[in-house]
């Protein structure tokens, strides 16, 4: 009897072993050992085939196809646990998604940014087996292009391009409308850890360049700017000024569309700003351009609101409140209709290396109003706001990046930059044709006259602070213009 206790024992102890499974429902047996042969990527519209070499990002859904998978028990990649769906895991293959996250929530690691060891491996854990490394790049999330710092750059200066997942940039490569590389840099530099910006070095462009779009090129894939880059034949309105003189003394010439510029007692400078005026603000006679910085300088003519040294007192208003210069408006920019609604406006309607950029019927959707600006000193209050048509607040954008990128602007900027304004931030503006704009400041809203321009508001507490007098804000601008804003598709996108 007892023999045949033992014996009974025995064989219902091998029958819960053989039945033990592990975590993923897998019987608890030996398999013989893994190999991965070709590795898969799925997503919402296709299933193609993967470079091991090119790799994919976190987050994509791929198929690994080998042998003796039954027996996984873990897959890890760049050390981050990936979910194995039983329902997904068969003898010859297995679906998961490389992960987005670690075990501790934090995000998985990429690049330089994982340890050598665990960096481009996916590990197989098995029963009864040795973990079977692959080796496979994994790229971080698809990169992006928010921003450019500067996008009328001169040859050599450093440019600014801001985004996320922009790590291990290799190069960027400048394209025109016909979707052709004409140039590219391998100056690349101050990439920073969050993958959230560097800097390229501009590279000489072919004399035919009328601008386009630029990209980058990153260990996580490529990343297209839209196509609003160096857009130099787009601008309207640049010299502000030209030979001749109005009534009030200031130099305007209604008929010269690029020269032109026309301001009502605005208190922007009446003539061009030169360093025997302003000592210490230009590096020369002749170089009107910032000293600080050795990134974009402005390549043409400027002007200045209000004049460098205007004092912006504080006012009382009936309210309560207080207010630089009573409306808050200190500095006032506006351009004659004449010199920039009918002629200047559709001048923006270049037509560049035979492609046409955008005409009367292109929606607000897709283009943007781009100028270069400097502001010196800080800048924490207040905004400028540009306008097509003097008729209020809907026709209207304001443009105050201090209040997103406060550390960018406390100290005041060292190199000029380009604001970036997409027409549908003009309230009156959104979702309408191009020539909507065209027939409003052509006509003007108020009928004789359609005022254009850039208006400066001073810490009129609209921001949530207290006004306060100030004498060393000024604001440099120039080339105006109003360029495409459509970001290329890339076939990595889809990935």
């Amino acid at each position: 009897m007892k023999k045949l206790l033992t014996i009974i024992f025995v064989l219902v102890s091998a029958t819960l072993v053989s039945c033990v499974k592990d975590d993923n429902g897998v019987d608890n047996k030996n398999y013989g050992p893994i190999s991965v042969d070709k590795v898969y990527m799925h997503n919402t519209n296709s299933v193609k085939e993967l470079d091991p070499s090119v790799g994919a990002r976190l987050g994509t859904m791929i198929r690994l196809e080998g042998k003796n998978f039954l027996g996984i028990k873990k897959i890890t990649c760049n050390g981050s646990p990936a979910y194995i769906n039983p329902n997904l895991l068969s003898k010859n293959s297995v679906i998961f998604r490389i992960p987005s996250r670690n075990s501790d929530n934090s995000d998985t690691p990429t690049g330089e940014d994982c340890a050598e060891a665990l960096r481009d491996k996916i590990v197989i854990s098995s029963n009864g087996n040795d973990d079977y490394t692959f080796t496979f790049h994994i790229m971080g999330s698809a990169p992006a292009i928010n921003s450019i710092s500067h996008c009328i750059p001169n040859q050599g200066s450093w440019v600014t391009v801001k985004g996320t997942s922009l790590k291990g940039v290799n190069k960027v490569v400048f394209y025109n409308d016909l979707d052709e590389a004409v140039a590219e840099t391998e100056g690349i530099r101050n990439e920073n850890a969050k993958g959230t910006q560097f800097q390229f070095q501009t590279p000489a462009f072919p004399a035919d360049y009328e601008g386009g779009y630029i990209i980058a090129e990153t260990d996580n894939g490529k990343a297209a700017s839209p196509n609003f880059f160096y857009r130099v034949k787009n601008i309207f309105l640049s010299k502000f000024y030209s030979e001749d003189a109005d009534g009030y003394g200031q130099k305007y010439n209604p008929n010269s569309t690029h020269d032109s510029y026309y301001a009502w007692g605005s208190g922007i400078t009446g003539d061009l700003p030169d360093n025997a005026t302003y000592p210490g603000i230009f590096a020369n006679d002749t170089d009107p351009f910032p000293v600080a910085g050795d990134g974009p300088k402005n390549p043409s003519l400027f002007r200045a609101m209000p004049v460098p040294g205007t004092k912006i007192p504080v006012l009382a208003l009936d309210n309560g409140k207080h207010s630089a210069d009573g409306g808050a408006c200190i500095s006032r920019a506006c351009f004659n209709s004449d010199a920039c609604s009918g002629r200047a406006l559709g001048f923006a309607l270049n037509m560049a290396s035979g492609v046409e950029l955008f005409n009367t019927a292109t929606s607000t959707d897709n283009l943007c109003f781009q100028f270069e600006y400097f502001i010196p000193s800080k800048w924490d209050s207040g905004r400028l706001a540009v306008t097509f048509v003097d008729a209020g607040i809907d026709w209207m954008a304001n443009f105050h990046p201090w209040t997103t990128d406060p550390d960018h602007f406390k100290n005041g900027m060292t190199e000029w930059e380009t604001a970036t304004i997409p027409l549908n931030d003009f309230p009156k503006f959104a979702g309408q044709p191009y020539g909507f704009i065209l027939k409003n400041t052509i006509s003007g809203v108020n009928g004789e006259y359609a005022c254009q321009g850039m208006l400066a508001f001073y810490n009129d507490e609209c921001d949530g602070k207290p006004a306060r007098e100030m004498t060393d804000f000024v604001v440099y601008w120039n080339n105006f213009r109003v360029v495409p804003m459509v970001t290329p598709e890339l076939e990595e996108d889809e990935e």
